[in-house]
């Protein structure tokens, strides 16, 4: 096993391929997938992992412990249920009566937590099938493209407009004078185009036809078709006023889905980081059931030993003590095998598999056994790391900027409104519509409008209070940077500590268990007689074998898990795991 394999390092390279798409883009989705209105999450199997140490970490080569000794202390229940069975047979060929009795409870108990349907996972089988199913990066692989459609909806506002609308109006009332018509037939067709430029222009073009009859006898052209052909242009010069005001929307847009991928690299990371534990704790369990049913058998012939003994020289106290501390060796092995169980449904829930499912009676066997790397760690170097990778910083300073252009915004629309407004107009009539049409192209009849109109705010009380309050949101933004900050130094300095800890407490836990196995069989060869000293000096250091063990497993597990954290707090897990999730266009 390769050092850095079992302790993190994935043993193929995972790729994440997160693609937005909308419009014209098409998305491929190979073998196994997520396919959504707009993302792609895909896991594949391009390649081999090189083995190398963490990232910013240098390898001190292997540790000095076996791994094949760690695993004769801790060995995982399916291998401990074949030792046991050729244990058991052993004594019964050698007629070894109460050897016969003690592993036969170990197998009993062991066999508690077999179920007919096993699944042997390795980390690599795990960590793939979590991010190829989990339902959290799912859920979160939608934010992205959810944000690009924001940013297409910020642009529409620049996109032409075309209008378009038809009017008719039938008059019929009396009139007091000849000149005034009592019948008037009014129609008015206009159609055009206009377009927002991102100066905070407003450009239009704009043709229109009327068509008038009446009943006057002096009306010389009746009906009357009268075109007109209007050329305008609207320019703010304070409220409103520039490209940057403009476009304000687009860059936050902009910000927010970037904030979307780095959200999206953020649930990937911790998602691998729980999984990778929750795969660590089944290890745990697992071998802690082992632990504890060895105990208990050891537990239970001391108690037989003594009840057998109770007419004779075994007082009804010390059997009732000793009976009272089975029974809770008892409760502890409940704990354990639950333990393990949850251990088990929380890792299922975890990987979201669609073959593997909660209501399934399955038995999860992992594979990998913790590993022992010696690992010597820069803590400044680890920090620098973390402080130019960690995706919460990146988030926080796009939110900065993001506050900083609401501040633009809200100190331009404090503004007053001054627009300078330019039209120019075509004008042509006659008797038909063409031929008013072909008037108007003569360029004969012209109009020229130019107009300014100011507006100004009595108070203007809301938007000084909407500047204020973007001000105090962009000193909130970046009061809360340097939080994030401090918290990442934080986490870096805890998780260096946390794996030179875990690593320092295995040799000695090891030391621990092997001096108390020595114990164990010296106190065992030593016995002349079983009697109730000797029984509980023997069950004692039998206990006292069992914590060593159960200490040296929790730094194992704890020092793989510290690898993880450390990686996490660098902002490089996925670097580390050769998890690659590419940018659009990438």
């Amino acid at each position: 096993m390769e050092p850095y394999k079992a302790a993190g390092g994935i043993s193929y390279l995972l790729t994440v391929c997160l693609a937005l798409a909308f419009c014209a883009e098409s998305l491929a989705l190979p073998r196994e997938g997520l396919a959504c209105a707009g993302a792609l999450v895909s896991v594949c199997c391009v390649g081999q992992d090189d083995g190398q140490p963490p990232t910013g970490a240098q390898g001190g080569g292997d540790s000095d412990i076996d791994n094949a000794v760690l695993e004769e202390h801790l060995p995982d229940p399916e291998l401990d249920r074949q030792r046991v069975v050729g244990a058991i047979e052993q004594a019964r060929q050698k007629g070894d009566g109460n050897n016969v009795v003690l592993f036969s409870r170990v197998l009993e108990r062991i066999e508690t937590i077999r179920r007919p349907q096993q699944l042997h996972l390795t980390l690599e089988d795990t960590l793939r099938r979590t991010l190829a199913n989990n339902y959290d990066i799912q859920t979160q692989s939608f934010n992205p493209a959810v944000e690009t459609t924001r940013i297409v909806e910020a642009e529409s506002v620049f996109d032409a407009i075309f209008f378009s609308s038809v009017t008719k109006n039938k008059v019929d009332k009396p009139t007091g004078s000849q000149l005034t018509s009592s019948d008037l037939d009014y129609m008015n067709w206009s159609t055009g185009i206009r377009k927002l430029l991102p100066s905070g222009m407003q450009v239009s073009a704009t043709y229109g036809l009327q068509r008038t009859k009446t009943s006057i006898s002096f009306q010389q052209i009746n009906p009357e078709y009268f075109s007109d052909l209007a050329l305008e242009m609207r320019q703010p010069f304070l409220r409103g006023f520039g490209i940057d005001y403009n476009r304000s929307l687009i860059l936050i847009a902009k910000n927010d889905r970037r904030i979307g991928d780095m959200a999206f690299r953020r649930q990937v990371r911790d998602t691998l980081r729980t999984v990778e534990e929750l795969y660590w704790r089944l290890v745990q369990a697992r071998r802690d059931v082992v632990i504890t049913a060895r105990v208990l058998a050891e537990f239970e012939g001391v108690y037989d030993n003594l009840w057998a003994r109770r007419d004779f020289d075994i007082t009804p106290v010390e059997l009732s003590a000793t009976e009272a501390n089975l029974e809770t060796s008892k409760a502890d092995f409940v704990r354990v095998r639950a333990t393990l169980f949850d251990a088990e449904d929380q890792l299922i829930a975890a990987m979201n598999a669609p073959d593997v499912h909660l209501a399934d009676n399955l038995e999860i066997i992992p594979d990998d056994f913790p590993s022992l790397p010696r690992i010597t760690v820069d803590r400044l170097g680890a920090v620098q790391t973390a402080l130019s990778h960690r995706s919460e910083i990146k988030e926080q300073e796009l939110r900065i900027a993001t506050a900083k252009i609401a501040v633009g915004r809200a100190k331009n629309e404090e503004l007053p409104r001054l627009d300078v407004m330019f039209r120019y107009t075509i004008d042509g009539l006659s008797g038909t519509a063409d031929r008013s049409f072909d008037k108007m192209t003569g360029h004969n009849f012209v109009e020229y409008l130019i107009g300014v109109e100011l507006e100004v705010p009595i108070g203007n009380r809301g938007p000084r209070a909407g500047h204020h309050r973007a001000r105090l949101q962009h000193s909130q933004a970046a009061a809360s940077l340097k939080s994030v900050i401090e918290r990442v130094i934080l986490e870096v300095n805890l998780a260096v500590r946390s794996l030179s800890t875990a690593y320092d407490q295995v040799s000695p836990s090891l030391a621990s268990a092997e001096a108390r196995q020595r114990e164990v069989e010296s106190t065992v060869a030593r016995a002349e007689r079983k009697d109730l000293a000797t029984l509980n000096n023997e069950l004692g250091a039998r206990r006292s074998l069992a914590s060593s063990r159960r200490a040296m497993l929790a730094a194992l597990v704890d020092y793989n898990i510290a690898i993880m954290d450390l990686e996490r707090a660098k902002g490089t897990l996925l670097e580390y795991n050769n998890v690659v999730i590419p940018s659009k266009g990438e």
